[in-house]
C-alpha cells in the first residue's frame, strides 16, 4: 500500500487502513458456525493424551500416544479468513493456472468501509503472501495500465470504498428504529432506473447517502423527460422521413465512440450542442475514471435536461416544419442530427439508467440493432475536434439574453400570452451581429414581439438588465414599484460586490496563482472585468432611480 502497488479511493481510507496495519493484533481465526473450513486439527480420542493435532493431511494415529483414535475439532475458520483466500483460490491455485495469468491482480474491489480491515486487509495480506512471486501476463498488464507496477502478487490494483445507504436523516437504519428503507419498495414506486439514478447522483466520495424519496421522485421526472424527447424524435422523424431511423434501411454513418459521426453543423444551436455534448462526454469519462459517480451523473442529468432537451430541442422546432411539397432538406437534416445525437446522449446515460436507455435504443433501430444491446455499444469519448468554444460562447450570450427577457416578464407580471417589445444594446459590434443572426429564437423562446437595437446603454432604465456583454429592456407599460425595484438592485449590487472581493482576494494570493493552471486564472480575470463593468451599471441604475 505504502509502495503504491494498491490505490484505495478515497484516500483518507488509506490512512484508516495503514494505521490498522501498524497497530494489527492477535487474530481469533475459530469461530462455532454451521458452514465454513473445518479447522485442520484433530484432539486424541485417549483421556490420558488429549493432544492436538494440526497438520495439511488428516492424521492416522496420535503423534504423542501413537493412538488411532482422532476427532476432527467442529470449529470452522472465521468467515473473513475464508473469504480472504477468494481472489487466487478461484484462479486455481495452488497450481499455475492461465487464470492466474490473465485475472490475477484484477483492477478493482468495490466495499464498504466497515470492512476495510475484515475483509479488504485479509485477502492483501493472503495474496502477498499466497501468491509472492507471481507474475501477471505482460501483455495484459500493459492494456489495464499497470506496466509500471513491480509486484503482481497483490489481489487488486484499485479498492474503492463506496458509501452507505442511511435514511433521510442521516442515520444508519435498523429495525429497531424502524427506519429501514425496502429498495423494493422504492423501485416499485419510482422505478429502477430513477432509484439507480438517485444513489449514483448522492455517491460523493467519503460520504453516506441521506437516501432521499424527494431526489428519487425528481429522478423519476427525468426518466419521463427522456421518454418524451423521445416521442418528440419519433413523432417527428417519423413525419419527416421514417428512413431516417437507424433501423430504417437508409445508409447512415457508422457510430463511434469519439465524437458524433455524420452531425451536420450549418446553425449556431448544431455548432454549440455539438461541442457541448463532446464536453460533457469528456468530463464524465473523466469523473468516472476518478470514481466521481456523483459528478458524472449529475453531467449527464444536466446535459440530457438543460441543454438537450429544454434548449436544442426547442432551438430546432421551426427547422422540423416545412409545408406541404415545399423542400424539406433542413427538416431531414435537423431529424438526422436528433437521431445522431440521441443516440450518442442515451449510450453516455446506459451506465446510471440501463432499462430506459435500452427500450428507446432498441426502438430507434426498429427492433434490429447492430448489436444485441446497448451495453455493447461503445461507451462516448470526446472528439476534441468538435469542440466549439466560439459557439459555446454565443449560445452562453443568447441563453443569458433570453433567461433576462424571462426574468424581467416575470417581475413585471406580464401575460404568457402577451408578447412584449424588446430593446437590446450590444457592447460589441459582433454581439448585435449574432443576436441579429438569431433573432427568431429569441423572439420565439423569450416570448418577444420584436427586438430593437439601441446605440447606448440601457443599464438606468427601469425593467433593465445590464451584463457584461448587453443590457436588455422589456417595453411594458406598467408601473414600476420603485422599492422593489431598488431593493432589488441593491441585492444585486451586494451580490457583485461579495464576488467580486472573493475574485481579488484569489487574484492577489500569489501562492494560488504559482500553482493554478494558466485557463483558471484567466477566467478569474476575464470575469473580474466583468463585475467591475457590473458593479458600475449597478450603481449608476441605483443612482438614476434616486435610490438611497
Amino acid at each position: 500500500m505504502e509502495s503504491g502497488e494498491i490505490t484505495i479511493v478515497p484516500d483518507n481510507y488509506r490512512t484508516i487502513y495503514l494505521n490498522w496495519m501498524n497497530n494489527i493484533y492477535d487474530w481469533c481465526i475459530s469461530r462455532q458456525l454451521w458452514w465454513g473450513h473445518r479447522i485442520p486439527a484433530w484432539t486424541c480420542s485417549n483421556g490420558a493424551c488429549k493432544e492436538v493435532i494440526v497438520a495439511r493431511q488428516a492424521p492416522t494415529k496420535c503423534t504423542k500416544c501413537g493412538g488411532g483414535e482422532l476427532e476432527q475439532v467442529t470449529d470452522v475458520l472465521d468467515t473473513w479468513f475464508s473469504s480472504g483466500l477468494l481472489p487466487f483460490t478461484t484462479l486455481g491455485w495452488p497450481e499455475k493456472t492461465r487464470d492466474q495469468a490473465v485475472f490475477y491482480p484484477t483492477t478493482l474491489l468495490i466495499t464498504a468501509y466497515e470492512i476495510l480491515f475484515f475483509w479488504v486487509a485479509r485477502m492483501i495480506m493472503f495474496g502477498w503472501h499466497f501468491m509472492q512471486g507471481h507474475e501477471q501476463d505482460a501483455a495484459i498488464k500493459k492494456a489495464n495500465g499497470w506496466a509500471d507496477k513491480k509486484d503482481d502478487s497483490v489481489p487488486f490494483r484499485h479498492v474503492y470504498i463506496h458509501a452507505l445507504v442511511r435514511d433521510a436523516h442521516g442515520e444508519k437504519m435498523s429495525k429497531v428504529k424502524g427506519n429501514v428503507i425496502n429498495p423494493l419498495d422504492i423501485i416499485e414506486r419510482f422505478g429502477t432506473d430513477a432509484t439507480r439514478f438517485t444513489l449514483a447522483a448522492m455517491a460523493a466520495p467519503g460520504t453516506d447517502i441521506a437516501f432521499s424519496e424527494s431526489r428519487t421522485d425528481g429522478y423519476r421526472a427525468f426518466a419521463n423527460k427522456i421518454w418524451n424527447a423521445a416521442r418528440f424524435m419519433f413523432m417527428n422523424v417519423d413525419r419527416v422521413e421514417p428512413g431516417l431511423r437507424p433501423g430504417g434501411g437508409q445508409q447512415h454513418p457508422p457510430r463511434t465512440n469519439r465524437g458524433i459521426a455524420g452531425f451536420q453543423v450549418s446553425t449556431l444551436e448544431d455548432r454549440w450542442v455539438l461541442s457541448r455534448f463532446n464536453r460533457v462526454a469528456a468530463d464524465v469519462n473523466d469523473a468516472l475514471a476518478t470514481y466521481r459517480f456523483h459528478e458524472s451523473a449529475n453531467r449527464i442529468y444536466d446535459f440530457f435536461w438543460g441543454e438537450f432537451c429544454d434548449w436544442y430541442l426547442e432551438l430546432i422546432k421551426p427547422r422540423l416544419m416545412f409545408d406541404e411539397g415545399a423542400d424539406k432538406s433542413a427538416a431531414q437534416a435537423a431529424c438526422a442530427n436528433l437521431v445522431n445525437l440521441f443516440d450518442a446522449a442515451l449510450r453516455l446515460l446506459h451506465p446510471v439508467m440501463p432499462f430506459i436507455t435500452e427500450e428507446i435504443w432498441q426502438a430507434m433501430y426498429e427492433g434490429k440493432p447492430p448489436l444485441k444491446s446497448i451495453a455493447l455499444a461503445g461507451y462516448p469519448q470526446a472528439d476534441e475536434r468538435q469542440f466549439d468554444l466560439e459557439a459555446e460562447t454565443e449560445m452562453a450570450i443568447l441563453q443569458d439574453l433570453i433567461v433576462s427577457v424571462r426574468n424581467l416578464r416575470a417581475e413585471l407580471k406580464v401575460e404568457p400570452k402577451v408578447k412584449v417589445p424588446v430593446e437590446v444594446f450590444a457592447h460589441e459590434p459582433a454581439i448585435r451581429t449574432m443576436i441579429e443572426q438569431n433573432r427568431g429564437a429569441v423572439e420565439r423562446l423569450a416570448h418577444a414581439e420584436k427586438i430593437t437595437f439601441v446605440e447606448s446603454s440601457l443599464a438606468n432604465r427601469a425593467a433593465a438588465r445590464g451584463t457584461a456583454r448587453f443590457d436588455v429592456h422589456v417595453i411594458y407599460e406598467r408601473k414600476i414599484d420603485m422599492a422593489a425595484e431598488c431593493e432589488r438592485l441593491r441585492k444585486d449590487l451586494e451580490k457583485i460586490e461579495k464576488e467580486l472581493g472573493n475574485n481579488q482576494r484569489q487574484l492577489g494570493n500569489e501562492q494560488f496563482l504559482a500553482k493554478a493552471p494558466e485557463k483558471v486564472v484567466e477566467g478569474l480575470r476575464r470575469r473580474g472585468q466583468e463585475l467591475i463593468v457590473l458593479q458600475e451599471k449597478t450603481r449608476s441604475k441605483l443612482k438614476e432611480l434616486g435610490c438611497q
